[in-house]
């Protein structure tokens, strides 16, 4: 903590607002203000995106009391530790979530997203950005170009994730694919399907205001999917049965609709977080030899999702619904747990 002496040589201590996780609730109080210790970096927060894994895993009662989230934070270097000089108080940066070991198996073959070491904020062991401050390591720091705002800044980590996940799958110029679950992630595949040259993209989405953005920002058809025949009415719409399914609901029917959509040795892409077990029809697996895969996450997708947003390639702000104060992220989490044509909710601490 960061400790002042007063005029009359009393020490006080330096606190900043944060939402701590208290009793399956979110309390915003007065904690101490982080201090970077040797070979850290504090960065003022200026907005942090609540992340559907957030919202996943607190409902499941994954983060232990008195945590701080957040996980997704652009910011302002506002203190340097002893050590640090390749960085300057007042730099706009984006912090990466996890800094890897460099030294495990999965290190050192460059999957960065599988150490088993990393070092992560926000996800229940160290203090994340839920607050007005955060501290890091350097090496989780990039700078926000002139030409990206705070906001979009802001939406750098799920782009990465969605990057990630269209990379991991390897299209192909000319593919077709369908996302399901319009939400973050699923709007920003669509788009990073698009720049990866998709001949088609489809969308399941059950919320009319996320559908509809989905179109706006490149998919070429819609699914709703409450009827039987969603397959038939996929592979007749586009022409073709998927080459390749991302599910980025996570919820607990979707990985077997995506199976039984996808074209015989398409793939099924497992983006979205279920915290519980899914059932599955093994036959409908086998007598196409669907193969699943999952992503995790990112590798080193940061730097080329900021070139991104530099460029205007991919438009984040449009999934912007709001942004809300500390003291709301208990409720937005509650209505986030339901349908709702909400898509990225910015923290401004």
């Amino acid at each position: 903590m960061i400790v002042d002496l007063s005029e009359q040589g009393t020490k006080r201590v330096i606190s900043m607002k944060a939402a701590t996780v208290r009793q399956g609730d979110f309390v915003v109080s007065e904690v101490p203000r982080p201090q970077a210790s040797p070979g850290e970096v504090v960065v003022k927060v200026t907005y942090c995106g609540i992340c559907g894994s957030d919202v996943h895993r607190f409902v499941a009662g994954g983060f232990p009391e008195g945590a701080i989230l957040g996980h997704e934070p652009c910011g302002v270097i506002t203190q340097l530790g002893e050590g640090v000089t390749d960085w300057q108080p007042g730099q706009r940066v984006v912090v990466i979530a996890y800094d890897p070991c460099r030294t495990c198996r999965w290190c050192l073959k460059g999957e960065y997203q599988l150490c088993t070491n990393k070092h992560w904020i926000g996800l229940g062991t160290n203090p994340g950005a839920f607050a007005e401050y955060v501290k890091a390591f350097p090496t989780m720091l990039l700078p926000i170009p002139d030409q990206v705002n705070d906001r979009a800044a802001a939406l750098t980590e799920p782009l990465a994730v969605a990057l990630h996940a269209v990379r991991t799958a390897h299209i192909n110029l000319g593919d077709t694919a369908v996302v399901i679950g319009a939400g973050p992630i699923g709007q920003l595949v669509i788009q990073c399907l698009r720049l990866a040259g998709a001949r088609a993209v489809g969308v399941v989405e059950i919320a009319p205001g996320r559908a509809e953005l989905a179109a706006q920002l490149g998919a070429d058809a819609l699914f709703t999917p409450d009827t039987e025949d969603l397959p038939a009415r996929v592979s007749r719409t586009l022409g073709v049965e998927p080459d390749v399914v991302f599910d980025c609901a996570g919820a607990v029917q979707t990985l077997q609709m995506a199976a039984e959509m996808v074209r015989p040795n398409g793939k099924v892409m497992l983006v979205g977080v279920s915290m519980k077990p899914v059932p599955i029809t093994p036959i409908e697996w086998g007598r196409r030899e669907a193969e699943m895969k999952a992503c995790i996450a990112y590798r080193d997708e940061f730097p080329l999702a900021l070139e991104l947003l530099a460029g205007g390639s991919v438009n984040v702000e449009a999934l912007i619904s709001d942004v809300i104060p500390l003291e709301q992220i208990g409720q937005t989490i509650e209505i986030l747990q339901k349908p709702n044509d909400q898509i990225k909710i910015l923290v401004e601490p």
